[in-house]
């Protein structure tokens, strides 16, 4: 557990225990995958690891909504969620919406996920001095 449920909610979180519980599980298995689990063995952690498990409990939690959006209909690719107003005109009395598909918000979501973790980690090591994104294998691992 890279993230302590009292920090969570410090950090401006709302899920309730049981939720945050299971999407801190999977935040750390998405660290765990991009770090080579050089975490693992921690008992403390960086403050860039607390905030990308937040991130990534945010992130998770976004995409389960999306595709529990597409659940409820046979064409996944051609869901909408959240349309949003793109353009209006006056006088013309014409709008233009912006439709996301929920194949694209997941789609969105994995690869902020990505980012979120390429940004948080980049350069933080662990205690050992190893980086913990570099994709090589150090002598002790």
């Amino acid at each position: 557990m890279y993230l302590e449920y009292y920090d969570y909610q410090q950090m401006g979180g709302t899920l309730d225990e049981t939720a945050f519980d299971e999407l801190e599980f999977e935040a750390c298995a998405i660290i765990d995958y991009w770090t080579f689990n050089r975490l693992k063995n921690e008992t403390e952690f960086p403050e860039a690891v607390k905030r990308c498990v937040y991130k990534l409990i945010n992130l998770i939690n976004n995409k389960i909504i999306a595709e529990s959006v597409s659940i409820d209909n046979d064409n996944f690719s051609t869901t909408t969620t959240n349309p949003g107003i793109v353009s209006e005109s006056n006088d013309g009395v014409s709008t233009t919406y912006n439709t996301l598909s929920a194949q694209e918000a997941v789609d969105t979501i994995k690869k902020e996920t990505e980012d979120v973790v390429r940004m948080y980690l980049n350069g933080v090591k662990n205690s050992l001095g190893h980086k913990l994104l570099y994709r090589g294998i150090y002598p002790n691992e």
